[in-house]
């Protein structure tokens, strides 16, 4: 009797605490409202909104994932599709809670044909669902010329396939194209002449290392630049040790894109290191490494300088010009010459991509 009572008092603390399915669909509608908003704004203004939107528009899908009937009540469903799209082209880090949104909103035969409306192509979908996104599109829509090839996303087309179109990353497995390690840092500088004794520095901000492969082309560049100015890679976080500073409650609550950060007036600079062994393989005998697989020295340079020329640019684009927004600081050590370097850190903060 104590059970089934104790059951009862949990099954009615849920029911107190359990928002109805007409507020969270106006969770979602309210969400919506602001994604379609983005959708025309500023590159800066999307940039910097589109990751936390795009998670309370996921959030928001997911609390209604049982709801057919009431997902089907939106009434913007173009729009939706637009965004999800457009947010995992831009953060492809997001795939993944991308794919997420998607395998629940094509369950509805109402969003499988909004998506008709839309304009987009099966390219335009991250490329692990685009499969079964296909699949699902034959069975409600089966007179709808579905676009794109998964396989030719999936880097399995044949030779004769057209290469990705100019401006788009390329999907591309490991090794990939062009490999990054990045960490956060309070204070670093590098010696870029020394017989002059010339050094450039950077404080509170990110030291950025990067390799180029075999392959790799000015497009993936130019999205890696935008990745790295854009993802929550830096923090608000000023500790120092010995300082008396209020205790965070965690990375997650201090961690921010460069970009918002000299946005909302904070001085920050990214520091970037050539650094070819990021792209080195075990030889045969499991002990020596080889370098195989990286591009010749000359592309290198190239891509090594297009990628600070696109880091510099974007950067400027992205911030913005209000009156309390301060420009991105980016030093780039000499590709040709040895590193020497000094970096101080708070908590270094480690993440390695590959593009």
């Amino acid at each position: 009797a104590a059970l089934i009572s104790l059951r009862a008092r949990g099954d009615s603390s849920r029911s107190l605490y359990e928002p109805s399915v007409e507020e969270r669909l106006a969770r979602l509608n309210k969400t919506l409202g602001v994604a379609t908003s983005l959708l025309d704004c500023t590159p800066s203004i999307w940039e910097n909104g589109c990751e936390q939107t795009f998670s309370l528009f996921r959030i928001a899908c997911v609390h209604l994932r049982r709801e057919q009937e009431a997902l089907d009540t939106v009434e913007d469903k173009v729009s939706a599709w637009k965004f999800v799209c457009k947010a995992c082209k831009a953060r492809p880090f997001l795939h993944e809670r991308g794919n997420e949104v998607i395998r629940i909103l094509m369950k509805s035969q109402a969003w499988m044909q909004a998506f008709q409306d839309t304009g987009l192509q099966l390219d335009d979908l991250p490329p692990d669902v685009q499969e079964q996104f296909k699949d699902r599109a034959k069975e409600v829509i089966p007179d709808y010329p579905v676009g794109g090839d998964p396989d030719a996303a999936a880097g399995k087309a044949d030779k004769g396939a057209p290469p990705a179109a100019e401006g788009q990353p390329t999907p591309i497995g490991r090794p990939s194209n062009m490999a990054v390690v990045v960490q956060r840092c309070t204070k670093a500088k590098i010696l870029l002449e020394e017989r002059a004794g010339w050094w450039d520095e950077i404080g509170y901000g990110l030291v950025v290392f990067v390799s180029f492969s075999k392959g790799a082309k000015e497009a993936i560049v130019q999205h890696a630049a935008r990745f790295l100015l854009t993802a929550k890679l830096a923090t608000r976080d000023r500790w120092s040790p010995g300082a008396r500073v209020a205790k965070t409650a965690g990375p997650k609550d201090v961690a921010a894109s460069l970009v918002t950060l000299c946005s909302e007036g904070e001085e920050e600079g990214i520091l970037v290191v050539p650094q070819e062994s990021l792209v080195s393989e075990l030889a045969k005998d499991n002990v020596d490494f080889e370098y195989s697989h990286v591009a010749p020295e000359k592309v290198a340079h190239e891509l090594f300088k297009a990628f600070v020329a696109a880091l510099k640019t974007l950067s400027v684009e992205l911030v913005g010009k209000s009156d309390k927004a301060k420009p991105l600081k980016v030093v780039s050590a000499s590709f040709q010459e040895r590193q020497y370097y000094e970096m101080s850190t708070a908590g270094a903060h480690t993440h390695s991509f590959h593009f």
